[in-house]
């Protein structure tokens, strides 16, 4: 049986010598270890490994942001019925061998961060004395974080329904590097794992995070002119980094996909989403703010002021016009056609056009030969002038949605979404259908996570979290089926050594 062998970025980097080595007593790569995370330098360097790995194409630097798994939501029109794997991802038909090895290899790089992170809290602890200021906490509570937030995407991904996850062994949550195969566990226990993760790192960053402290702007050198004298430059850019209320972020996502289970789950994810949205700097200001039509007029369409978490990506020009643009192949032919597409004609209803600024400017028609009934997305394309070469992870748009679909009355469910409207331009004028509100707003949240977070990977794993076997009439129903076996993607059938050398 083939196993595929995970390694770290900064261990992998190391040159090996010759043969004349293997009498070492002590192995080389241990020694190389060692060295590693004998300095703050090393474990910084391991640290910055990880997020490497998190911008990989095979995750949030294509596969799990706008490319496979938006069209495993169907958010992208098959172009070439020839490309097997494509419209493998697209019919929920993962037995295509091109499918099923793109997702193999997802699942091996969201391992890989794993692998990252585990070499770093295996040796942080005996090696504390080795850190200066809030370094250990910030290090530690950062890859603790990153543990768990990757492999809460492998549970969305390749783990059961949430609503009946059953008791059988489903992944292996790996807290080790070791050169033996991590035996997979039950979601519960699985899923405990994540949270215990996530609260260690909160409790570590709580207290030490400069951005509990400072504002984005301040912690942005060159944004503002006010920006402080802090301590260490690696304090810097946090809105970029897993930061203390990104993890916070990220407890409220959990909560809410645990929520089928245990209704107190949804109370806590109102809790940590409450405290994202309340988060204000040193000055009394709110450290985020939802994004607003002056963002998107000043071309910030990825509405940077609501990132809580985002990888920094400086290519992200060329990669979003080489995917997006006159000839990239992530594209909808629906723009100005009433074909019953839920998308473009349906998703965004005309009465709406005028001011959400989702649909604003944010599409348009190619214009080059052969391309001219497609239409490009231009989320992510960046204008000259105001380049914001980010890729959003954890957005406090999704706080207020998260609020919104909690609230146990439809007066305090209004309330939270009213906000949220006023800021992102839509119409919401006579609240929730006061017929059957729930199932009103249920249909618009769906709605919601689809326009809000399309090309951020979103968008399947909301259908998945509600179970969604049709989307609404109004949607046209028969452009998506969602099933089980459509939800639940296979893991790999080779084995795994979760270690990093």
């Amino acid at each position: 049986m083939k196993k595929i062998i995970i390694a770290t970025i900064a261990l992998s980097a190391i040159t090996f010598t010759g043969c004349n080595k293997w009498l070492d007593v002590k192995p080389q790569a241990q020694t190389t270890k060692d060295e590693l995370f004998s300095t703050q330098k090393g474990f910084r360097d391991a640290l910055t490994g990880a997020y490497i790995h998190l911008k990989s194409n095979n995750t949030y630097g294509a596969a799990m942001m706008w490319s496979n798994i938006e069209y495993m939501a169907r958010n992208w029109d098959v172009v070439s019925a020839t490309n097997t794997g494509i419209t493998g991802l697209a019919n929920g038909v993962y037995t295509d061998a091109t499918a099923r090895g793109w997702l193999d290899n997802t699942y091996a790089d969201m391992y890989k961060v794993v692998a990252d992170v585990n070499s770093i809290l295996e040796k942080i602890d005996v090696n504390k004395s080795v850190f200066t200021d809030n370094n250990y906490a910030l290090i530690k509570g950062e890859a603790l974080a990153l543990r768990a937030f990757s492999h809460f995407d492998a549970i969305r991904l390749y783990g059961p329904m949430p609503d009946n996850p059953g008791t059988a062994a489903i992944l292996p949550y790996v807290k080790e590097v070791s050169h033996d195969i991590i035996l997979p566990v039950p979601y519960a226990e699985f899923t405990q794992a994540i949270l215990a993760d996530l609260d260690a790192a909160e409790a570590l960053l709580k207290d030490t995070d400069p951005i509990t402290k400072y504002s984005i702007a301040e912690l942005n050198p060159g944004s503002n002119s006010s920006t402080p004298s802090v301590v260490d430059n690696y304090y810097l850019y946090r809105q970029i980094r897993m930061n203390y209320y990104a993890v916070l972020a990220l407890k409220a996502r959990v909560y809410l996909w645990l929520a089928p289970l245990n209704t107190a789950n949804k109370a806590n994810a109102s809790k940590y989403a409450q405290m994202v949205i309340d988060a204000k700097d040193r000055l009394g200001m709110p450290t985020f703010r939802l994004g607003r039509e002056s963002d998107r007029v000043a071309g910030d369409n990825t509405m940077s002021p609501e990132h809580l978490m985002a990888l920094s990506i400086y290519t992200l020009d060329n990669i979003a016009n080489s995917s997006f643009g006159e000839q990239g192949s992530l594209v909808r032919n629906d723009f100005n056609v009433q074909d019953g597409f839920y998308y473009l004609n349906n998703l965004f209803p005309v009465a709406e056009r005028t001011s959400d600024i989702r649909w604003k400017e944010m599409w348009a028609y190619k214009t080059s030969a052969g391309n001219t009934s497609y239409v490009m997305y231009k989320k992510f394309i960046q204008r000259a002038n105001a380049p914001i070469q980010q890729v959003p992870l954890l957005r406090l748009s999704e706080m207020y949605l998260i609020l919104t679909e909690c609230a146990t009355t439809k007066e305090a469910a209004e309330g939270y979404y009213r906000i949220y409207c006023a800021q992102k331009g839509i119409p919401f004028v006579n609240g929730f259908n006061a017929n059957n509100w729930e199932t009103d707003r249920k249909n618009k949240m769906i709605r919601e996570y689809v326009r809000e977070f399309y090309a951020e990977g979103q968008t399947f794993f909301t259908y998945k979290r509600f179970n969604v076997v049709a989307l609404p009439a109004n949607w046209t129903a028969t452009y998506y089926t969602g099933s089980v076996g459509r939800y639940i993607v296979p893991k790999p059938d080779r084995e795994i050594n979760y270690h990093n050398n």
